[in-house]
């Protein structure tokens, strides 16, 4: 993979979108700087960010009435954002995503228990959702699956994750095994598909837990594995946030907030079994992060201390050392990464 990499980091405080260049060195230039239109003050709790298939498209939501989500062109060569549309959701969304079709706009809301699907045309999500589902309480993540026409979608407080089925417009469709139940007390949050193994890995946000599931025919789930991200004797809410796999495959990341970590595990390239590295102290209340598409670095947000911090991923235990650390807004709460230039 060639080419320069950009990070993008939403701050929900002033509803602004960062961007930055990523050296080889783990170094943060800043490139620009956007606001996301439609709101008024900061965005509650988070400012979801989620790229199309194709990647040229990013799309950006706010938490607060109505609900807007906008639109960006990136630009193939700077990585610049320039806002195209905006289009109001049915509800304040905790996660967003968009079918490997890019003809619709998944959201999951977490205080109103539900999830929604809203059309997409020429790039631009249109106004009215052409699905609401209700799910029980807490929605907080929704992606495409990897069989065709599956989606997963996680609810904390039901403690399980939905299975669907999506038609070609975007309607979904519960499966047969539609609730697959995760363990006691867990409370599944985000979810991350491995690149090439039939496994989905789910950050457990009340148990501050791991689970990786085997993906089976018709996408149903089977549990593989079951590892606690928190020290042995922690008590209380872990609050574990979010989770992902390097590009390469070779190993998952999760964070916890109540720890201030992020917790790193090889991955067996045959079973998609886990292997703990180790637990590394990050940024305070590290909600977001991301990885580079290289699987050189992850660039974590501290939410609690308003900064962003680079960690050189080791290549051959997957250990995560400091690089670089920079101010940003209010609330970090969301990163994504791309690789320039953007292919149509």
């Amino acid at each position: 993979m060639s080419g320069r990499s950009l990070v993008y980091v939403a701050c929900a405080g002033t509803c602004e979108i960062h961007s930055f260049d990523l050296d080889s060195d783990g170094a943060l230039k800043p490139v620009d700087i956007v606001v996301v239109p439609g709101g008024n003050g900061p965005s509650p709790s988070n400012l979801p960010l989620a790229f199309a298939p194709h990647r040229t498209r990013l799309y950006a939501t706010l938490r607060m009435a109505p609900f807007p989500v906008a639109s960006f062109a990136i630009d193939a060569t700077s990585g610049k954002l320039t806002c195209r549309s905006t289009a109001p959701l049915p509800a304040p969304m905790a996660y967003i995503s968009v079918s490997r079709n890019g003809r619709a706009l998944m959201g999951a809301s977490y205080k109103d228990g539900k999830i929604a699907v809203s059309e997409i045309t020429l790039g631009d999500v249109q106004a009215h959702a052409m699905q609401v589902l209700p799910t029980p309480p807490k929605a907080h993540c929704i992606i495409p699956g990897r069989a065709p026409g599956i989606v997963y979608a996680t609810t904390v407080d039901g403690n399980a994750i939905m299975v669907f089925r999506q038609d070609a417009a975007g309607h979904l469709t519960p499966t047969a095994q539609h609730m697959v139940g995760v363990r006691p007390g867990a409370g599944p949050r985000h979810l991350a598909l491995h690149p090439t193994l039939d496994v989905l890995y789910c950050v457990n946000e009340l148990g501050g837990t791991l689970t990786a599931f085997t993906i089976e025919e018709d996408g149903a789930l089977r549990e593989l594995q079951y590892e606690a991200l928190t020290p042995a004797g922690f008590q209380g809410s872990a609050r574990a946030a979010d989770l992902h796999v390097t590009s390469s495959g070779r190993f998952v990341y999760a964070s916890v907030r109540n720890t201030n970590a992020i917790v790193g595990f090889t991955i067996d390239g045959r079973t998609g079994r886990l292997t703990m590295i180790g637990r590394f102290d990050v940024e305070k209340s590290p909600r977001a992060f991301s990885l580079d598409p290289k699987s050189r670095f992850l660039i974590c947000a501290g939410q609690d201390e308003n900064v962003v911090a680079v960690y050189a991923i080791d290549q051959t235990s997957g250990a995560l050392t400091p690089r670089h650390r920079l101010a940003v807004a209010g609330n970090p709460s969301w990163v994504e990464t791309l690789n320039l230039p953007v292919t149509p």
